[in-house]
């Protein structure tokens, strides 16, 4: 009897008894199976141990020295031999020794004596669904390299990425109290934070780019890469400049000019512009608004003030002609900034696994006021990881808080070049 397919196929037949080794091998190689032979249950375990290309093994439950269930046992103790199917060939009928086989790693159980056809059949079910576990297990193997190599490809994009972001060394010398809180949703974000310093002006963005992981990844670098070509020549501009500006190389870049071609490509951002020797700052948003905490004086408590952003992004959107705001603040000395991209507040979590919405984080911020600015960082992360809880980040999060210090004049030769 042949089973298509099944040809080559190994199988170690493990009996004390010469009669049976030989009517087995004569029905195995009658179906054009490739056999070899144990005589005990120690040889069996030899010839598994430095042979690894079997397809099943025929294991006889009793022989002198180790039994076939003790064979089967120490085979599943071996990683290379633990999926390797075991088919238990025996006079004992019992339903309780049937049980024992099962519990000692085989696939099935057959009971002398045995019609040819059924062993047959049973040994060519067992082969088939090795080869399919084999299949699985070398798609697995090619996935798990493929996802790895995609894996330290995205990992080096992260490097690539952080290489174009701005260093935060003059920023930090020129602001020191501040935080970044940036959580991205894959190995990269599509959220970034921007920065440039003009002796005593500073620049500052938070954006939101379209996506998140690699397609967000090279929105943003696009992004940075704009704002520093457009302020290079003219750190005067207002913010809303800039971002009529952004808006219009973002289209250009992406083609969402011709009709055919428009997209949802673009970002939300907000942009501020600080002038320390003034105390004045100059915002405007795209869909990301502005908070201040101001100190009441009276009793210490501090309460936020709003700057709503415009509703259209940076990109294509039927107001893309219209141009964006620009917003003055009088700063006060001890005065902080917030920034954020939407994937704080959108996060699901909570009792009743609903987004956190912007009123909470409302809430949280006038909170963690009392706090300096680094803890307050600590603190919102903390809070978003426990609202989370099991659920997965929905999106990039990105949060950068600033305080306004007494105007500080940095020199020519500390600028950022």
């Amino acid at each position: 009897m042949t089973f298509n397919g099944m040809k080559q196929r190994k199988i170690l037949v493990v009996d004390d008894m010469s009669v049976s080794r030989e009517m087995i091998g004569r029905l195995l190689k009658k179906a054009q199976y490739s056999i070899d032979f144990a005589e005990n249950g120690e040889q069996a375990l030899h010839i598994l141990n430095n042979n690894y290309c079997y397809d099943l093994v025929l294991l006889d439950v009793e022989m002198p020295g180790i039994s076939g269930f003790e064979v089967c046992q120490e085979m599943r103790k071996e990683e290379k031999l633990q999926e390797l199917p075991v088919i238990f060939l025996t006079s004992y009928a019992k339903i309780e020794n049937k049980v024992f086989g099962f519990g000692s790693g085989a696939q099935d159980y057959v009971t002398k004596p045995f019609s040819p056809r059924e062993l047959l059949v049973r040994i060519n079910t067992q082969i088939q669904l090795k080869q399919k576990a084999d299949i699985i297990k070398g798609m697995n193997e090619v996935l798990t390299e493929k996802n790895k190599n995609i894996t330290d490809s995205i990992s080096y994009a992260l490097h690539i990425q952080k290489a174009l972001s701005s260093s935060t060394e003059i920023l930090e010398r020129f602001v020191p109290n501040y935080f970044i809180l940036n959580k991205p949703k894959d190995i990269i974000s599509g959220d970034f934070f921007w920065y440039k310093q003009f002796g005593h002006l500073l620049y500052f963005a938070v954006s939101d780019c379209t996506g998140h992981g690699v397609p967000g990844a090279f929105m943003s670098v696009l992004g940075m890469s704009m704002l520093n070509e457009i302020v290079r020549d003219h750190y005067h501009y207002p913010p809303s400049l800039v971002l009529n500006k952004l808006r219009r190389k973002m289209i250009q870049s992406l083609n969402q000019g011709h009709e055919s071609m428009r997209s949802k490509d673009g970002m939300d951002i907000a942009i501020c512009l600080i002038n320390f020797e003034t105390l004045t700052l100059q915002y405007s948003g795209a869909n990301i608004p502005l908070f201040l905490m101001r100190k009441n004086p009276s009793n210490g408590t501090y309460e936020l003030i709003k700057r709503s952003a415009d509703h259209m992004p940076v990109g294509s959107h039927p107001n893309e002609d219209k141009n964006f705001v620009n917003h003055s603040i009088e700063l006060q000395a001890g005065d902080r900034i917030v920034l954020f991209s939407d994937g704080y507040v959108s996060q699901f979590g909570g009792q009743e696994n609903k987004t956190y919405k912007i009123k909470r984080l409302k809430d949280k911020l006038i909170e963690v006021q009392k706090y300096p600015m680094r803890e307050q960082a600590q603190i919102l992360e903390k809070t978003i990881d426990e609202w989370r809880g099991d659920n997965e980040q929905v999106d990039d999060i990105l949060i950068f808080g600033l305080e306004v210090n007494n105007k500080k004049v940095i020199t020519k030769r500390e600028e950022l070049k």
